[in-house]
């Protein structure tokens, strides 16, 4: 496995976790038959994973916005009322896409201990996107939530019967779109490498030089020329390389304005900015906002929309 793809291991305790952005249960009833390891819901403007893979499958349901994963060599693009599956093993990152807000439910399982149902999943191919136009998947992780935190009497056989209708419900959505899903096209070496070395932080982890290299670094370090890089790179992502790197940072720092309490200034340092003037201007071009603006103004709607 490439040493840039890192692997997140599988819960082994029982862990909540919630804050005005995303909720996450882990391991929340220690189901006996199928074992949900976690489930998930994210709402953010801005949102990126670096590439990673897990020992169980993943499911991820786009509930608002728009995005891309890459699984493989393939990008995929994802848009409101889509799944995308992940297998044991299966490197993949992504992002979301544009301004519009972005909400995403993810869940993390297990099927080694129901070999029929696992076989089903392992044996759904290449495929890795469909859409679930009646919103059911959507609709029993609500319920599923729900289950969690009411503290019913038999919660968690409830909340196995949701998880397990949902699982199936999955499993005929991919079988039935099979025939009709098109071939995509392998994503272009040069593109994944870029891509890769672009989102391979994490959320909130200080960037380091890689992903502040210049056009023309990155060209003379994959060894190909700058005018293929950006052909290359423009064809399958339909954005020019420079403006794609510009809004990945200016998408950066609004998620650090707005999620975290560092300073203006750490915040310039910690995305590699020689002053704070420089990085205030990038922002500004970038928003119409000065950075302690946009702050104020994006915390100030938050605050709004909690009343």
């Amino acid at each position: 496995m490439n040493d840039r793809i890192s692997k997140l291991d599988t819960p082994k305790t029982t862990h909540s976790y919630s804050d005005t952005l995303e909720r996450r249960e882990e391991l929340p009833f220690r189901l006996q038959v199928e074992k949900l390891a976690y489930i998930g819901i994210m709402s953010r403007q801005t949102w990126e994973v670096g590439p990673h893979y897990h020992e169980h499958f993943e499911l991820c349901y786009v509930a608002e916005g728009s995005g891309w994963f890459v699984a493989g060599d393939v990008l995929l693009a994802v848009e409101q009322g889509d799944l995308f599956l992940t297998k044991p093993r299966e490197p993949h990152f992504g992002a979301a896409s544009g301004d519009a807000p972005f909400q995403l439910y993810y869940l993390g399982f297990d099927l080694e201990r129901f070999g029929l149902l696992e076989s089903n999943f392992l044996e759904l191919g290449t495929i890795h996107i469909v859409s679930d136009p009646d919103e059911l998947v959507k609709g029993l992780c609500d319920e599923i939530f729900k289950e969690i935190g009411g503290g019913d009497i038999r919660s968690d056989v409830m909340a196995e019967g949701l998880f397990m209708q949902l699982l199936v419900h999955v499993l005929r959505l991919y079988r039935s779109a099979a025939a009709a899903l098109p071939i995509k096209d392998a994503l272009s070496p040069v593109v994944k490498r870029i891509l890769t070395r672009l989102h391979e932080t994490t959320r909130f982890e200080k960037t380091n030089r890689e992903n502040r290299l210049t056009i023309e670094e990155l060209a003379g370090d994959l060894h190909v020329s700058r005018t293929h890089l950006e052909r290359e790179f423009r064809r399958f992502m339909g954005v020019p390389l420079g403006r794609y790197i510009r809004d990945l940072q200016l998408d950066r720092a609004k998620r650090r304005l707005k999620d975290t309490d560092e300073s203006v200034t750490e915040i310039a340092a910690s995305l590699e900015y020689e002053s704070i003037h420089a990085f205030s201007v990038f922002f500004k071009r970038g928003t119409g906002l000065s950075p302690t603006e946009y702050r104020i103004r994006a915390r100030r709607v938050h605050d709004d929309e909690k009343r």
